[in-house]
This record gives structure tokens, sequence and C-alpha cells, in this order.
């Protein structure tokens, strides 16, 4: 997995998630590539974080009981870390969420050296302090005091997943039933691309990200020129209807 052009990656860290999000959508992306329920861990100053690259998936499972001979899922030579490419964002879905971390210290020591460029965890991380000393950025759903090994093993890498988009977060209903189940999920396939910053984290299809980036510029642009109107005392209705049109 090839790293991101840099042009590519300059133009991605300009733009905001909320702003590819917008992008997503107009481009057919109910979801706006959101992963939901996230929250920013490390750095400890985060307003000018923003983490872009292509992501690697880690799917976790529930480690077996001793000498049980049913297997989860199969099993992994390598650790994940070591797996990553550099400049890949690690992408980490446990198969049910425990009050375990998934990502500790180490690993963003680990990672860091690698130039990974951040870490997303779809569970708990913990070691909050190691990470935010050396300015690893660090994703989570929640912190914990709990290592991972008595409850979670690494299963699969860069596998294709699909992460639900549930309440509160509201979606349109689907144009049919058939269509029901996609719509309320954002896919990620291995290789895509992934950004996250102050509000959220979202996923770009790697094959979309020039498209993108074109629709959200030109979202920025009409965005900043609503600002410059309102800053100037113009209506909200007036401001919104002169430049989106709506």
């Amino acid at each position: 997995m090839s790293e991101i052009d840099e042009q590519v990656r300059k133009q991605l860290e300009d733009l905001s998630t909320c702003e590819i999000s917008d992008a997503l959508v107009k481009l057919g992306h109910v979801t706006g590539g959101f992963i939901p329920n996230l929250n920013i861990y490390s750095p400890r100053e985060h307003e000018d974080v923003k983490v872009v690259g292509r992501v690697f998936t880690v799917k976790l499972v529930e480690q077996e009981s001793e000498g049980s001979k049913q297997s989860n899922g199969p099993k992994v030579e390598q650790h994940f870390v070591d797996a990553a490419p550099p400049g890949s964002v690690i992408l980490i879905s446990p198969d049910f969420v425990s009050g375990a971390a998934c990502w500790g210290g180490l690993m963003s020591t680990a990672a860091r050296a690698k130039g990974i460029r951040g870490v997303v965890v779809l569970g708990g991380c913990r070691d909050l302090k190691e990470h935010r000393e050396i300015g690893f950025p660090v994703f989570a759903q929640f912190h914990s005091t709990i290592g991972q090994k008595t409850f979670l093993r690494p299963s699969e890498y860069n596998t294709k997943m699909e992460i639900p988009i549930l309440p509160p977060y509201h979606i349109p209903a689907p144009a049919s039933q058939e269509d029901e189940k996609e719509c309320y999920k954002t896919v990620i396939e291995p290789g895509d691309i992934l950004v996250g910053d102050v509000d959220g984290v979202v996923i770009i299809p790697f094959d979309l990200v020039e498209e993108v980036i074109l629709v959200a510029q030109k979202g920025k642009e009409v965005d900043e020129n609503v600002k410059k109107d309102l800053e100037d005392g113009k209506g909200v209705k007036e401001s919104m209807k002169k430049w989106r049109g709506t």
C-alpha cells in the first residue's frame, strides 16, 4: 500500500472533516464517511490536529478461554503495528466492546518511530500521559486502565469494515428498502483515506479522493463568502441564498 501523493495530502490537510463530509454527501455517500462516537485523547492540545493517511484496518476478537478448542477467528503472526505500513493510519475494531483498552503507550511509541500517522480505536485506549508526551494522535471511544491481552486478540488485518451509524446520529431514510443496510453504514475498504481532526474522523474512498477534494474546496469557498457577508452584518437567509442558493 503506497502513501498518499504529497499534493493530495496537502489539499486534504487544508480541508476540515466537516467540509469533506459535506462533499461526500453531495457525491451520494449519505453517511458523509463519518465514524461516530470518537474523542481525541492525544495530543493534549488538539485544536490544530490533522491526521491524513491510508487506512490499515485491524480486527480484534474475543480471547478464547484457556483450553478452549473453539476459535473466534483467524490468528496472525505479526503485531499490527509491525504489519502497518509507514504513512498509514491504524483503525482498530474489536468484535465486541469490553472495558479493555486496545491501544497503549508502548504502541504509540512504536507507531511514531515507524512513521504511522495516528490511530483510531472503536473501543478504548489507555496510558494517556504517554501518548501526550510524544504527541501521537489517538482517537478512541473511551479510555481505561485495563489492558487488551486478557480480553481481546488480533485476528485480521487490512480487511473491509462496515461501521454502523446509530442513534443519536440520524441519517435520512433510504430511497428503497433494498438500500437500507448500506445507507446506514460507513464502508471502509483497505487503503481508503482517513482524515481526522477536532471535529471527528471521516473515510474517503480512495478512488474518489480527487473528486471529493474538488467538491470540498468549492464548498469551502462558498462558506468563506457566506462568512464574510455575515461578518458585514448581512442576514443569514440573504447570505445563504446568495452564495448557496438555498
